[in-house]
């Protein structure tokens, strides 16, 4: 007969991504809806730009071709990373002004109910005294 150890119950490992934060209340730009397509397009259309830019720049100047395509390559590489933090801080901006607004229109919507139970509660009180 063999005598095996004691297994020690395994804990739960906490999920990784979107599902943990899942139950929170954090507002991130990944999951903005519009935010996530915007940066994707901003990314290509800079990198894009910078690609077309230093190739042209570099046949202009005289550049071999193999060298021309690696600069234009790099600088490719450049324009996306350039392109999505641009495009990231801005975004970054415009989730936390939209997040403010919602704030300000559901604190505004809970004042006026406020108001209007105070008033129905002077009204029932006005009338009870009549």
């Amino acid at each position: 007969m063999s005598v095996e150890p004691d297994k020690k119950p395994k804990k739960d490992k906490k999920k990784k991504g979107k599902k943990a934060d899942a139950s929170s209340d954090v507002v991130t730009v990944a999951a903005h809806p519009r935010a996530r397509t915007s940066i994707r397009r901003t990314r290509a259309r800079t990198a894009l730009f910078a690609f077309v830019l230093v190739l042209f720049l570099s046949y202009q100047g005289g550049v071999p071709g193999q060298e021309a395509a690696l600069r234009a390559l790099l600088a490719g590489l450049v324009g996306n990373l350039i392109g999505w933090g641009c495009a990231l801080a801005l975004w970054r901006q415009i989730v936390i002004q939209e997040v403010r607004l919602a704030e300000e229109a559901r604190r505004a919507r809970a004042r006026e109910r406020a108001e209007r139970a105070e008033a129905a509660a002077a009204a029932a009180d006005a009338a009870a005294v009549a």
